[in-house]
Order: structure tokens, then sequence, then C-alpha cells
């Protein structure tokens, strides 16, 4: 081998990878062919990592596989991503041994939206014990269709929710009010019901290099570095006077 070649790793077999998450054949051919039909070997051992992080059964299906639109520069590219279910929210609330449930859902005057026949909103009240206060509190949210229905490039409104508005609604009204009940435990990440068939776009463009204080104050004459600080682009006159 030529000198400083660079050293490519040579990618593990998929059986390999199986056996060092201690997945089993029988398991493997459930989550591939059952579970995430279709999808490709790499995006099943993503929902595999992503159910060890949690300490969730990947078998139980907690958790999608969502293509999202990702920017990187000027450019757009799919990719796969690992979101959770409604199941997952709830499980993770039900753990915690304070989620004492919630309300019937309640539901607006319903309304026509681009020719779907679907209450215009849903409530729900997530109930939660406070440990510290002893007693039982109320998280009560109102969704609004008209900002959580899934829709297709044109606007109108897509297969799924078209087939079942009412219940993709109720299921965004109750992961709206399990996050905001445990926000510690589910952080701000939405459901997977939630974003069907919402336009979702992540920016993974890298952002600009900033110059460091400590290079705007090179002692002149050091290479070419600006001398003036208001020239440098990303510095931060605030910061470089406060104490």
């Amino acid at each position: 081998m030529a000198p400083n070649a660079e050293v490519v790793p040579k990618e593990r077999s998929l059986s390999t990878q199986l056996a060092d998450r201690g997945i089993t054949n029988p398991q493997w051919h459930t989550l591939s062919k059952s579970l995430y039909p279709g999808a490709r070997p790499e995006n099943v051992l993503m929902v595999i990592d992503y159910c060890t992080a949690r300490g969730l059964d990947p078998l139980k299906k907690p958790c999608h596989i969502v293509p999202m639109e990702v920017k990187v520069g000027n450019t757009y590219e799919w990719r796969d991503v690992v979101m959770p279910g409604i199941y997952e929210l709830r499980t993770t609330a039900m753990r915690t041994g304070l989620y004492l449930g919630h309300s019937k859902p309640e539901y607006g005057p319903v309304v026509d939206y681009h020719g779907v026949m679907a209450p215009e909103w849903c409530e729900i009240t997530i109930y939660r014990w406070n440990k510290e206060a002893q007693c039982k509190t109320e998280f009560p949210v109102r969704v609004q269709f008209r900002e959580v229905v899934g829709t297709k490039r044109g606007g109108e409104v897509n297969a799924r929710w078209s087939k079942a508005p009412v219940q993709m609604m109720t299921k965004c009204t109750e992961g709206a009010g399990l996050r905001e009940a445990f926000p510690d435990e589910l952080g701000g990440q939405m459901s997977a019901e939630e974003m069907e068939g919402q336009r979702q776009m992540i920016d993974v463009t890298p952002p600009k290099t900033q110059t460091s204080l400590a290079e705007i104050t090179r002692e002149p004459g050091s290479d070419d570095a600006p001398t003036d600080p208001a020239f440098v682009e990303g510095y931060d006159s605030a910061q470089a006077t406060a104490p």
C-alpha cells in the first residue's frame, strides 16, 4: 500500500450488524418483511438503534420510517428518518407512573375543508399527577383541523386524511397534549401521525465558518488578517466588549 494512502473501512455484512445488535433471524424477518416492508436494510437497522436508545421494543412498531426533504447547500434530496408514533408517546407517558389518562375527545362543528367533511377542531385534556403539589394537573389542548390536516402539493387533502379525518385529528390532538404534559420525557418531536402529509424540510447546510476573536486580534503584519473587526464576518462586537 502506498504511503499516506487513505484506508477505507470495510463495510460490515448485514449478518454481522444484526449479531452486534442481538437481532435473531426471525426478528429480522418480521421487521423487514412485515413491520417495515420495502424499507432498505440500513433504515430498519436505524429503527432498531432508535428503539435501543429509547428502551423500546422494535417488534411493537413504536416508530415509523418517514421520508424527509433535506436541503444541503443549494440542492435538495430525500432521506428517510425515524419518527415516533403515537404509541411511543403513550408508552413513554405511561412509564413515568404519573400519567392519569385523558378526557373524552370533544369536537367542533363539521365543516367542509377542500371537499372533506370534518370537525373544525378537537379538544382533549391530558391528566398528570403532580408529585410536588400532590394533586392531579390538567393540560387542555385544542387543535384546529385546517392547521394539522395532511395535504398534497396542490393543497388538496391527502388520502389518509380523506379516509379518516376524525381519527387522524384525534391522534394529533392527543400527541399535542402528551407533549405539553410530559415535555421533559417527550421533548418537541412530533409524531409520525402528526406529520402525515405535512411537507417537512430539514436544512443541514454547514454554517459559514466564523472568525474567532483570537484571529481578529492577531499582531499587525501577521499574514494578511484584517485589523478592523467590522470587516470580519460573524464578529460580535457586544461579545468582545462583554466583561
